[in-house]
């Protein structure tokens, strides 16, 4: 008996429960994509799916969820349950287990009968649990494992839900560390909402005898902040070539018009916190309210802000304090800094293109197809006439420092390719390229396990390929490009440029190639296969952070470079 229990010991240090209050928050996703990143460093991960209808495997393509519901395992030998993914990974338990505390019971049998062989063979155990806190599909499992993430979204109804669970976890598991992992995660909310303050959050929503004292937790970290990104967003398999295009052109005027507000006077009245919250909520606005009525709002989102940081009590002395700031001399600097921002051209026409990016955007989301051609040319007409105008007029602002031009020259590129990428030539290419399978009903799929197991596993004949079509579609972007200056000659000045004055053909490329790499993995649920976006170094990020929570004899560390 004593020699059980330390296994069981043993197996809880090297094991982390990834969970959430309420489903829809990305939690399988990142159960997978911990297990996937740690896989790829030389870690070798049990990944638990303890899920009834088995999330995993559904992601992953192992099996379709039709076949997966009408096939009775529960008399199988536990080994029947372990299926091999990649290399240092394995799926445990990977198919549905419908039974009323079915799942429970087969962890159990796996841990009396393999044990011993899951300590040899695993240096971590991951265990996806399903949403809610139900005893015998979630609390149950707490017992087995030493570390709880819990993934949580950025608004209210996700927060009290997440601490919640918490209270229920720590009832039938005092021993737990805590950590947060944002999903869908952005600094600025709606009425001050503190999207870093769980528990606080919590608390403000629910009976005093039913907070959490977070000073009695044993460790509370937040671990990850991961950005909303649609190309990681499984609902969203079917985003379509003109779609990721849209994106990467959303995503370089939203830094644009950021960083034009970088420049907060230094003189102005606030600490480095202070400003970065007010460049942080200017840059969330689409539209600017006159001057006086935007010191107004800025004043009453910068107490709302502080006072949702903390207990009522601790966030109402902090509000009060911070908004003494709120000066007669303070809220001058602000009136001029906000009407000079009423004044800055290029972010203005930056402000008339980014909204129709977003509905664009929008209007794509529930395309039918894989790469659907756009349903409204009406947007492609406006998108393109006022990008030309933005590209035209920003010529002539003499105030543009290096990195707002380089981003200038970003955004002609994915104009560019937005003009080429809707030619069903061009998408007839993506389409040959992307593996496909015939599901249970004959009709032709996109192959989303053999496409994962390729970017894993590094298959050759597929890198092959896809440099063959980097090949094949960069002299019609270089042709595109061409076209369009000769068509809008100001637009020339955005080129970019090599050493020599020339057109950086080096540069292109390599833009070319890591939008392709995206745009051909966009919908799979992993973040493995983008190397150019910020999501995905983001769940890197709190992959490290996570690992460093491990002593040394709890897992095998490795070199984290993937």
């Amino acid at each position: 008996m004593e020699k059980k229990e330390e296994l069981l010991d043993t197996l809880r240090q090297k094991s982390i429960a990834i969970a959430s209050g309420k489903g829809g928050v990305g939690k399988s996703t990142t159960a997978l994509n911990l297990a996937i990143y740690y896989a790829k460093v030389g870690i070798r991960v049990a990944l638990l799916d303890m899920d009834p209808l088995s999330d995993i495997a559904t992601i992953l393509d192992l099996e379709s969820p039709e076949s997966a519901l009408t096939k009775d395992r529960a008399k199988l030998p536990v080994s029947s349950y372990t299926q091999p993914v990649f290399t240092n990974l394995d799926l445990l338990f990977p198919r549905s287990k419908l039974r009323q505390g079915e799942s429970q019971r087969l962890l159990q049998k796996a841990l009396q009968e393999d044990g011993e062989l899951w300590n040899h063979r695993y240096d971590l155990l991951i265990y996806d649990l399903p949403a809610g806190i139900g005893q015998e599909e979630n609390l149950d499992f707490l017992a087995y494992v030493d570390k709880l993430v819990i993934v949580t979204n950025a608004e209210p109804t996700s927060h009290v839900s997440a601490g919640g669970y918490i209270r229920a976890a720590l009832e039938v598991a005092p021993h737990l560390k805590l950590y947060f992992w944002h999903n869908k995660y952005s600094l600025v909310q709606e009425n001050g909402f503190n999207p870093r303050q769980v528990i606080e959050n919590y608390n403000r929503h629910v009976p005093e005898e039913l907070q959490i004292d977070r000073s009695k937790l044993r460790i509370v970290k937040d671990i990850a902040f991961i950005p909303h990104d649609p190309s990681l967003d499984l609902l969203q398999n079917n985003l379509s070539l003109e779609g990721s295009t849209l994106l990467k052109l959303l995503e370089s005027c939203e830094v644009l018009q950021k960083k034009l507000l970088a420049e907060i006077p230094e003189h102005l009245s606030l600490d480095e916190n202070g400003k970065n919250l007010i460049k942080h909520y200017l840059g969330s606005l689409r539209k600017l309210p006159p001057s006086k009525e935007a010191v107004k709002q800025l004043e009453e989102y910068y107490g709302a802000f502080y006072r949702s940081t903390s207990t009522p009590t601790i966030g109402k002395f902090l509000a009060k304090k911070k908004l003494s700031e709120f000066s007669v001399l303070l809220r001058k600097e602000l009136f001029d800094y906000i009407e000079q921002i009423h004044h800055h051209r290029l972010r203005n026409r930056l402000l008339q293109v980014i909204p129709l990016l977003e509905e664009s955007i929008e209007s794509l989301k529930d395309a039918g197809r894989l790469f659907a051609i756009s349903p409204s040319r009406s947007y492609s007409k406006r998108i393109h006439e006022k990008i030309v105008t933005l590209l035209s007029e920003a010529v002539e602002d003499r105030s543009l420092e290096p990195f707002d031009r380089n981003l200038l020259g970003l955004i002609l590129f994915y104009f560019a390719l937005s003009k080429i990428i809707v030619s069903p030539s061009v998408q007839q290419l993506f389409f040959d390229f992307i593996p496909r399978r015939k599901n249970a009903k004959g009709a032709w799929v996109r192959d989303k396990n053999r496409q994962i197991l390729y970017l894993v596993e590094k298959d050759l004949e597929y890198h092959k390929r896809y440099f063959l079509l980097i090949k094949k579609l960069f002299p019609v972007l270089l042709t595109q490009l061409s076209t369009l200056i000769r068509t809008y000659p100001p637009l020339k000045t955005w080129i970019l440029k090599d050493r020599s004055g020339e057109a950086n053909r080096a540069a292109y490329l390599k833009l070319l190639t890591g939008f392709v790499h995206d745009a051909i993995h966009a919908g799979l649920g992993v973040f493995i296969g983008f190397k150019f976006n910020t999501a995905s170094e983001a769940i890197k990020q709190g992959a490290k952070n996570l690992l460093a929570e491990f002593n040394q004899k709890d897992v095998l560390q490795r070199e984290l470079v993937v």
